[in-house]
């Protein structure tokens, strides 16, 4: 069986808990400085949001339940984990992550990977792994950790300081961030 019986418990125990969060009013859903951005300069869009934003929780809980089902209903077929040094590791199908995997290896690389690379495709560490596959992991003293690292925190970082999202495709360059990103949501 794809999720244990604790998987199934902690996601119902979640649903529980956070369900009642869901009539909350905008301003328990937006960082501090979006929701007085919204209240004080924008009332039109915090009543629409208002409107739709139960509605998407609602869809998100739907999709959600499933997604869970079909969690349940997957087989867990033992698959072979090929490691960059050519070990091989046994795991379970849609059960095995690869931090179960780096876990495994060393207590240190579960604390500080990052990132992991599956048949060549970045991988969330938490998401199971659906096949056969070659895995990389990856922590902050590599290219790839680094990346994941700080694209995540200015992700995190723009939205707390109430910035527009900002794609660049070149690495990162300060004189192009600030030229095009750094721009206050009006």
């Amino acid at each position: 069986m794809l999720c244990s019986s604790k998987l199934r418990a902690a996601l119902s125990s979640h649903l529980r808990r956070h369900s009642s969060a869901f009539s909350l009013p905008l301003r328990h859903f937006s960082s501090t400085v979006t929701a007085t951005m919204a209240s004080n300069n924008h009332p039109k869009d915090e009543s629409y949001l208002n409107q739709v934003i139960p509605k998407r929780i609602q869809l998100f809980q739907s999709i959600q339940a499933k997604l869970l089902t079909e969690c349940l209903s997957l087989s867990s077929d033992p698959i072979k984990i090929t490691l960059p040094d050519g070990t091989v590791k046994e795991g379970k199908k849609w059960v095995t992550s690869p931090l179960d995997v780096a876990r495994e290896i060393s207590k240190s690389l579960a604390a500080n990977a990052l990132i992991s690379e599956v048949n060549g495709v970045l991988w969330d560490m938490s998401r199971p792994l659906e096949s056969d596959c070659e895995l990389k992991l990856f922590t902050f003293e590599s290219d790839e950790g680094r990346d994941t690292f700080w694209h995540s925190s200015a992700h995190i970082l723009g939205q707390e300081a109430g910035f527009m999202p900002c794609v660049i495709e070149s690495r990162w360059n300060r004189a192009e961030y600030l030229a095009r990103c750094l721009l206050p949501v009006e």
